[in-house]
């Protein structure tokens, strides 16, 4: 089995079912008593939304980068992941390769953090459904910033434009950030998120083949029974996946 190494803790209400049904999923998969091989490490997210809030993407990059050497390097996991969506936005420079000094003796050593990328994850379910065009709800950073649709992007889909509703992202960040990281979900943003989201499959002009659930936290607000076109949960997909290497061998 290989070791994977998953950066959570934002939040931590997503990083538990992280934890939860990779474990179950590998269970069901190899039988017996059989468990994930699995390093988690858990930050303290008001740090990090307070580095948000900044527009500190730098200093994110750096700790998140040290995070996951910590776990490539010092905890030996063949995989790393990040157990949020947002801060994909700093994928490329967690990922980009460094040379590394080996402790003993003084060779250097060119390191690449092999990073599951939740992006990819995304992408290969929404050719499982046949979407091209979709709908990507998320923090408002994931839906005003490109980094997220860049991705999908290099896979072919082509991810709508959220531009014209600048008061909907704030409220649905809102939500995330108030409510879902806290585990609380309200029927009047249960409500709200509904009406957000149907007014796109009811005109044809702008209709979406698939809605991605772009945050980890949205699956408690929304399912597939709410909707009527496929609901890509990009949690699911990223867990699916990480189960899918813990098992490789």
């Amino acid at each position: 089995m290989k070791r994977i190494g998953i950066i959570g803790g934002m939040s931590y209400e997503s990083t538990l079912h992280y934890y939860e049904r990779i474990n179950r999923q590998v269970n069901e998969r190899a039988g017996g008593p059989t468990s994930a091989d699995l390093v988690l490490r858990s930050v303290n997210f008001e740090d990090y939304h307070k580095l948000m809030e900044k527009g500190d993407w730098a200093t994110i990059g750096r700790l998140l980068r040290a995070a996951a050497r910590n776990l490539f390097l010092e905890n030996q996991c063949n995989y790393v992941a990040i157990a949020t969506n947002t801060m994909h936005k700093v994928a490329e420079y967690i990922a980009e390769p460094y040379t590394w000094m080996q402790h003993t003796g003084a060779r250097a050593i060119r390191v690449e953090i092999p990073l599951v990328h939740i992006g990819d994850c995304i992408a290969k379910k929404c050719k499982e459904v046949g979407a091209k065009r979709v709908l990507l709800l998320g923090t408002k950073f994931t839906m005003t910033e490109d980094f997220m649709a860049k991705r999908l992007a290099q896979h072919g889909i082509e991810v709508m434009s959220v531009d014209n509703y600048p008061e909907e992202i704030e409220e649905i960040d809102r939500v995330i950030f108030d409510e879902l990281c806290h585990g609380v979900v309200t029927a009047e943003s249960k409500e709200f998120m509904m009406n957000f989201v149907y007014q796109f499959p009811a005109d044809s002009d702008i209709r979406p083949d698939a809605i991605i659930l772009g945050c980890t936290e949205l699956e408690m607000i929304l399912e597939q029974d709410d909707v009527d076109i496929p609901l890509i949960n990009s949690t699911q997909a990223h867990i699916d996946k990480i189960v899918e290497l813990c098992l490789e061998d």
